[in-house]
């Protein structure tokens, strides 16, 4: 059975694409790259939308988001952001707890689907720890993920219920 956007309520479907976004920014949090940093590790995860997009794969959840994403950008109409209000701290808890409750949706709702789905999601996240290189001056030096980031990676998925 091919899942879709139909199969889950607005607030579920909100979870299901803005969690990749949040899985990320978790990342962007846990090791800040400074602006430019920061910008390279958001942009990974829109890159991989695009991909998604771009590419459709065997995972009818995936092609499901990016076709939602298509479908707003072709309305110029704003994709789904999560909410950043808070001290970081506090939304370290919030990223990794929406991670949490993905996973406990997708096993309810789209079994089938659910580990791809997770997967894709930790794709990003890795992604996005990949953007751009930590420590190191004005650009030279420094490695490609931290070890604060390799950290927040596992607890990503953790959180998911995967093996990373």
């Amino acid at each position: 059975m091919m899942v879709s956007k139909t199969d889950f309520t607005a607030e579920e479907w909100k979870q299901i694409t803005t969690t990749p976004q949040l899985a990320s920014l978790y990342i962007a949090l846990a090791s800040p790259s400074g602006s430019v940093g920061v910008i390279q590790e958001m942009m990974a995860t829109t890159l991989s939308i695009v991909d998604a997009i771009q590419n459709e794969g065997d995972n009818a959840l995936v092609d499901a988001v990016a076709a939602d994403f298509k479908e707003k950008a072709e309305k110029r109409e704003k994709a789904e952001t999560p909410q950043m209000s808070m001290d970081p701290v506090q939304m370290k808890a919030k990223c990794l707890q929406a991670c949490r409750d993905l996973a406990a949706l997708l096993s309810q709702k789209s079994p089938a689907d659910a580990e791809a789905y997770k997967q894709w999601v930790y794709q990003i996240a890795k992604r996005s720890a990949e953007a751009a290189k930590e420590g190191g001056l004005l650009g030279f030096g420094g490695e490609k993920v931290s070890e604060v980031e390799t950290t927040a990676l596992q607890e990503v998925a953790t959180a998911l219920g995967i093996t990373a």
